[in-house]
């Protein structure tokens, strides 16, 4: 037998990797006028910062990352994203220390061992961007703001934007006991992940796809913001709506990352089949610190 590419990649010949760069380049005219500047990280980087960064109870680290112990016997990953490697070299080669806001983007492979289905792959694709350095939420929407023009640029209809507040970690902890009166009921009736997740990360239980029609009646995180959480969440719909960017809110919308505060937010396309997330994001307020750097 000769030789086949991995399970979950892609080869990109000549006639698809035009496409790519058209979309590469668009991403790159975009973050230049929104005056982010690209940032290259390693695609390997120490086991442990995918752990503090995102988070030991997130199905990527719990079953996604592609993990190995080098020569050195020092536990190395494979980036199953972008935002922790961005947010290390933001820390490791001192950026907090220049007087304006820190504005980075990235456009790389990362690499998940997950279930291959449509639009899945273990190597895959990203470009994202970080913004360091700002609290207010018109900042938030800038970023929101940009990816929604992205994707207008390059010629993707029906997209729309999701918001919601996960609040801060103080909010998230009161709020656990409520969702678990309501979950712990219905225990049996979910699926295995969320019966996995209950008592780990029980936030992540109401993202589920398959079992969104055993949520009716469940609490919602906005009923438990304080009023820090509550202005940063106003502030961030008036900036949205000062720069005519359609959203709708979504209060069980969390994403699948643990070190998001505040905003979360995901872009949805219409037309392209089940699965019709195509970008999401949030606020990270405490990552900075937690990583090593100073609190941002």
């Amino acid at each position: 037998m000769g030789f086949q590419k991995p399970p979950g990649t892609q080869d990109f010949l000549p006639g698809s990797v035009e496409r790519w760069q058209f979309v590469e380049s668009k991403a790159r005219d975009i973050c230049r006028r929104f005056n982010f500047r690209e940032i290259r990280t390693p695609i390997i980087e120490a086991t442990e910062l995918f752990q503090r960064g995102v988070g030991e109870a997130t199905d990527i680290v719990e079953k996604e990352m592609y993990t190995f112990t080098d020569r050195g016997n020092r536990s190395i990953t494979l980036r199953p994203e972008g935002t922790a490697g961005a947010v290390r070299a933001f820390v490791e080669n001192k950026l907090y220390g220049e007087p304006d806001l820190t504005k980075l983007y990235y456009i790389g492979p990362m690499f998940r061992y997950e279930r291959q289905q449509a639009g899945r792959y273990r190597q895959f694709h990203q470009f994202g961007v970080e913004a360091l350095g700002a609290v207010d939420p018109a900042l938030d929407a800038e970023v929101i703001g940009l990816g929604y023009m992205f994707y207008k640029e390059i010629g993707l209809s029906g997209v729309t934007v999701e918001i919601n507040s996960v609040g801060t970690p103080a909010v998230r902890a009161a709020f656990r006991g409520e969702l678990l009166g309501f979950l712990n009921p219905i225990r049996g009736l979910l699926c295995k992940d969320c019966q996995a997740r209950i008592d780990r990360n029980p936030l992540r239980v109401l993202d589920c796809k398959e079992d969104q029609h055993l949520f009716e009646g469940a609490p919602s995180i906005l009923d438990s913001l304080d009023e820090e959480s509550r202005t940063h969440f106003e502030g961030l719909q008036r900036s949205l709506t000062d720069m005519d960017i359609p959203f709708t809110i979504n209060s069980r919308l969390v994403r699948g990352l643990d070190y998001y505060t505040h905003t979360a937010f995901e872009y949805k396309a219409a037309g392209i089949g089940a699965i019709d997330t195509v970008g999401g994001g949030g606020r990270y307020n405490g990552l900075v610190a937690d990583i090593g750097g100073p609190d941002q």
